[in-house]
């Protein structure tokens, strides 16, 4: 398994213009792979059994200027899109995207905020202290087994007055940000795409963000499936459909057409893992927010109900349901990055950050040149071992979806039900780490292992590189 992890990683060469740099790419990688506790930086040194002078190495590494991490990203989904199996639908790969929030409380991490949480639990406070981060990823696997791939995040909020990234929608917000992030990512793949959204980005600057950005045939390289919120009014679509205006005659509420339930046929989709039989309704409508048609679907499933919105007219209501029901993935790949992975206990700090209290507001333009440069060097640190952990996260579903069988056969645990032949991330996870465990009295034979072995406890090597 370690060879196949090593063969990946050597395809990141060309991102790393010093080979010291390359180098400490493939540690971290193996390194939050292999770990079994998120201390963050001190866990890969302890489980990787590295010499404790690699501590400042490594954390130099996330700081350095020899690498550039929207460089690396773009050559991850470019690998992503070569190597996973991915599920289309009309040819459109299908990118998902979402927000999460992580409580942080240092006082001199940048992009740390007040941010208010919509939760269920009781144990959770209507406001924490934290970074928003948004991600996009992409579907792959097969229908009855699939993963979002994380390809790509940043922090979204606190860090308006020193990020530029918002080159479509107009001013920059969490939609416009997810939306050109989306955009981005979809530009990469090479491939028009469609995309899985919350009710949260269903708004007139999300869907003519997504309009605005054009390939070069034409198509609109993003169409936008969302879920409606049940206050949302359409117009009816006159004759001539050129004649965009709305008038009150023509007004429909949308929560209201769940009265007219003989309007229904039936379709089977699959949700969770599990055939279902839901009843839907499609209605093409004049929206206000965006000045155009889009194609609404109204479902009921048992007695819930709930409205999807798409921007792509060719779609039908069976194709825009099936797309929207992966969209809980997502939050799979958010809880595995989180609690597997590690991926969210980062701690870079720098004292150039200001002393300010809750509340208060940073002005950045105060600090100084080395000061804001600094500033934008931990932020960088920040997302870059953020997006390292999805890359970590997306090789363990690579080898799930490849090697799923071989997995299965070298795992020594348990599993009180066997759901399907590609193993989970953590089953995955812990083969690497039998392997790696068992290596350490061989003579490595794969290059990173040599350079683990190398920068050990037990030798006194040359840590200048």
């Amino acid at each position: 398994m370690i060879s196949i992890i090593e063969s990946v990683i050597s395809e990141f060469r060309s991102c790393f213009s010093r080979e010291a740099a390359f180098s400490w790419f493939s540690i971290v990688i193996f390194g939050l792979i292999i770990r079994f506790d998120h201390h963050g930086i001190c866990s890969i040194i302890r489980w990787l059994m590295l010499d404790p002078a690699c501590y400042d190495p490594m954390l130099r590494f996330f700081r350095a200027s020899s690498w550039d991490s929207e460089e690396l990203m773009s050559h991850w989904i470019r690998t992503a899109v070569s190597r996973y199996p991915l599920i289309t639908f009309g040819g459109r790969p299908l990118l998902i995207g979402d927000g999460i929030k992580i409580t942080k409380e240092s006082s001199k991490m940048p992009g740390v905020k007040s941010l208010h949480q919509d939760s269920e639990n009781s144990g959770k406070g209507e406001y924490i202290r934290g970074h928003h981060f948004g991600y996009a990823g992409i579907l792959v696997g097969r229908p009855e087994k699939s993963f979002c791939l994380p390809l790509h995040g940043q922090i979204h909020e606190g860090v308006g007055a020193r990020r530029h990234d918002i080159k479509i929608g107009g001013d920059p917000t969490i939609v416009t940000r997810m939306a050109n992030l989306v955009i981005r990512t979809a530009e990469d793949t090479g491939f028009p795409c469609y995309v899985a959204l919350d009710a949260y980005f269903s708004t007139g600057p999300a869907f003519l963000t997504f309009k605005e950005a054009v390939n070069e045939k034409g198509e609109q390289s993003v169409h936008l499936i969302t879920r409606a919120k049940n206050n949302y009014v359409g117009y009816l679509v006159p004759e001539n459909s050129s004649e965009k205006k709305f008038q009150e005659k023509d007004k429909v509420s949308l929560a209201k057409v769940f009265g007219f339930s003989e309007w229904f046929g039936e379709t089977e989709v699959m949700i969770s893992g599990n055939l279902r039989t839901v009843r839907y309704f499609t209605w093409d409508l004049f929206w206000k927010p965006v000045r155009d048609i889009i194609r609404f679907v109204f479902i009921i499933d048992g007695d819930d109900r709930y409205i999807l919105m798409c921007s792509d007219l060719t779609l039908s209501g069976g194709q825009i349901i099936t797309i929207y029901c992966y969209r809980p993935k997502v939050e799979n790949m958010f809880r595995t990055l989180k609690h597997l992975i590690g991926g969210f206990c980062y701690h870079f700090w720098t004292k150039a950050f200001p002393d300010v209290g809750r509340g208060e507001k940073i002005w950045l333009c105060r600090l100084s040149e080395t000061e804001r440069k600094k500033f934008d060097l931990t932020l960088e640190a920040i997302e870059r071992f953020v997006n390292l952990s999805g890359i970590a996260l997306g090789l363990l579903q690579y080898l799930s979806l490849t090697r799923g069988s071989e997995v299965l056969e070298k795992y020594e645990g348990w599993l009180r039900t066997a759901s399907s032949d590609c193993p989970s991330e953590g089953v995955v996870r812990s083969v690497i780490q039998a392997e790696f465990l068992s290596s350490s009295c061989k003579v490595p034979a794969d290059r990173t292992l040599r350079m683990i072995r190398g920068r050990g406890r037990e030798t006194s090597s040359d840590l200048a590189a």
